[in-house]
């Protein structure tokens, strides 16, 4: 039997910039069924979750391709509102597709088990920390790099590049990435959004490892459903 994989997105199914990408690196029997925090909501209802200035934020894409920004908060809400009315349903797994850092889905009471993507690359960036002087950590928006919480025992530098945007629309990207990824030991690209062509990018350019969610997520699906 097939494993029934329910794949969540903060923003709008379908997801086809991604889900399709992890799939390929899945060695099990799969089943994927896509669900949206947004996928109900029309252009005023998603206006509505825009953050204000100065509150934390999240960023996903929608169904035309735009690049979205969400107000954690209330993306965080409708998020486990969306979980819960998938746990009622009949998963083997559910996988949230983001790397936010989302305290409340590890507090949950669930039928379903449940990958949360930001602790796996959390952990396994703390887990290759010997030797390491420096992390460089690339999340998509400016706002989010000043947010973020420095990995314990290393220096952590962060930058950000969103990768919903093309590079002609972001001329300044690598002036700014080479500010912060040269020299790195490790570099972890915390959004499910960046695909193995922007990991191959900047492994080429910086010379070092680079993680990206997608393969971790990959890796652990194979773990649980084989």
């Amino acid at each position: 039997m097939p494993t029934k994989i329910a794949f969540v997105t903060i923003g709008q199914t379908p997801r086809d910039d991604l889900v399709p990408a992890i799939l390929d690196l899945v060695h099990a029997d799969v089943v994927a069924t896509g669900f949206g925090v947004l996928d109900d909501l029309d252009d005023a209802g998603i206006a509505a979750m825009a953050p204000a200035d100065t509150a934390p934020m999240l960023v996903s894409r929608l169904r035309c391709g735009r690049e979205v920004h969400l107000d954690k908060a209330l993306a965080t809400r409708s998020l486990i509102a969306l979980i819960h009315r998938i746990d009622r349903q009949e998963f083997d797994l559910i996988v949230p597709l983001c790397t936010g850092n989302f305290p409340e889905l590890h507090a949950l009471a669930l039928r379903t088990p449940l990958i949360e993507p930001q602790r796996l690359m959390d952990r396994l960036a703390t887990g290759l920390l010997s030797g390491l002087r420096t992390i460089a950590l690339v999340v998509p928006n400016a706002a989010q790099a000043a947010m973020h919480t420095p990995y314990d025992g290393v220096e952590t530098i962060r930058s950000w590049v969103s990768p919903y945007v093309p590079a002609s629309q972001d001329p300044e990207r690598y002036r700014r990435l080479d500010a912060a990824l040269t020299g790195a030991d490790l570099i972890v690209m915390h959004c499910v959004g960046f695909d193995e062509p922007m990991r191959a990018a900047l492994h080429r350019r910086y010379g070092c490892p680079v993680l990206i969610p997608r393969r971790v997520i990959a890796a652990a699906i194979d773990l649980i459903a084989q």
